[in-house]
């Protein structure tokens, strides 16, 4: 089935605690045709988020106009609800819409008004109005310019889906899309970094815990910060390998110790019990860490960082990197283990670069 196009907007504020401020807020935009009959089969899972929002999730959604062309009402049943919408009643003309769509002709929509219990003459006067034509003009511009195809299309903080959804399944793409950016705002580059912030060179480590080979890796860069101790910021990247099958929980633990400020230490823990590590081993040794052994336990295996590792893992594919260890040196890339002395002669090219940087300004 090929689908329609249609755009909604609304905001639902559904975290019941005072630190809901603090939640990233989870955008919804939906194109939409009121004579889509796809949209139609939507339509009812948009409304169920209008009306309930989602449980511990800050969200905002827009309805965007988006008339197909060969639909020969679309264009009228969106200047109605638009119309409906400056007095306050858009989703009661939008839900009449979608329930009478094979009656949509100017006669109807007036019915749909007087059943509102709008104010008729205004009604009419601003559904032919420039201001009204404009407005679903605007929607579907900007429809065209973000390339929609087809309706339902809808964007979750700007990721692009199509078709139809339930509730559940609209749900589930909006908590996981909380979840990620709460990962992301919770687990910052910093936290993941040693050396100074202003260092003028910055390394990069793409590795998998559990593999041995960035074990050896990480053994030269820790030798390289005791040379280079004000020179040099290393930053961690994730890049577990789908091979290792406790790679993901590796991962997680230091996450999560991370946000404590002992991301470092749960690091290298792994690293150095590769052969051995199990999720009562971490939970311990958060504990010996100071850390509250039963928050990290429930963080973990909620995998409530596993975005911030697939964060690491899309931008690493960015960049080229299929395998870890991998490391860049202010850009420069060296795949595998180097030694010392390779790492070293890097390092000395970029601050050699930097200094006739500097002294050419």
């Amino acid at each position: 089935m090929s689908p329609c196009r249609f755009v909604f907007a609304f905001a639902m504020i559904a975290v019941p605690d005072s630190a809901q401020d603090a939640l990233p807020e989870v955008k919804i935009e939906v194109f939409s045709d009121f004579q889509c009959p796809y949209c139609k089969q939507f339509a009812p899972a948009v409304r169920e988020i209008e009306s309930k929002g989602v449980d511990g999730v800050k969200t905002k959604v827009e309805f965007k106009n988006f008339p197909l062309s060969f639909h020969p009402f679309a264009q009228l049943a969106a200047q109605a609800a638009a119309a409906a919408g400056e007095q306050g009643k858009f989703w009661e003309m939008h839900d009449l819409l979608f329930a009478h769509q094979s009656a949509l002709g100017r006669e109807d929509l007036l019915k749909y008004a007087e059943t509102l219990k709008l104010d008729g003459e205004k009604f009419k006067r601003d559904l032919d109005s420039d201001r009204i034509k404009q407005l679903v003009a605007a929607d579907k511009a900007e429809g065209d310019s973000k390339k929609v195809q087809g309706t339902p299309t809808f964007f979750i903080n700007g990721k692009e889906f199509s078709g139809t959804k339930s509730f559940d399944e609209l749900q589930l793409l909006v908590k996981a899309d909380a979840g990620r950016r709460i990962a992301l705002t919770e687990i910052t580059d910093t936290l993941m970094s040693k050396g100074p912030a202003s260092a003028p060179v910055t390394v990069e480590f793409f590795a998998d815990l559990e593999s041995p080979i960035s074990r050896s890796a990480n053994y030269v860069l820790e030798e390289l910060m005791a040379k280079y101790p004000a020179a040099v910021r290393l930053q961690f990247r994730n890049y577990p390998l789908s091979f290792h099958p406790q790679s993901v929980l590796a991962h997680d633990a230091a996450l999560t110790a991370a946000r404590e400020g002992h991301f470092w230490e749960m690091a290298n823990y792994v690293l150095d019990h590769q052969e051995s590590v199990r999720e009562q081993d971490l939970i311990a040794y958060a504990g010996r860490l100071g850390m509250d052994q039963a928050k990290f336990a429930e963080t973990v295996q909620k995998r409530r960082y596993t975005p911030r590792v697939d964060a690491d893992l899309a931008e690493g594919a960015q960049r080229g990197v299929r395998g870890s260890p991998v490391i860049f040196v202010n850009g420069k890339r060296i795949d595998g283990v180097p030694s010392l002395q390779e790492l070293t002669g890097y390092v000395d090219a970029a601050l050699k670069l930097k200094s006739e940087e500097g002294k050419g300004k």
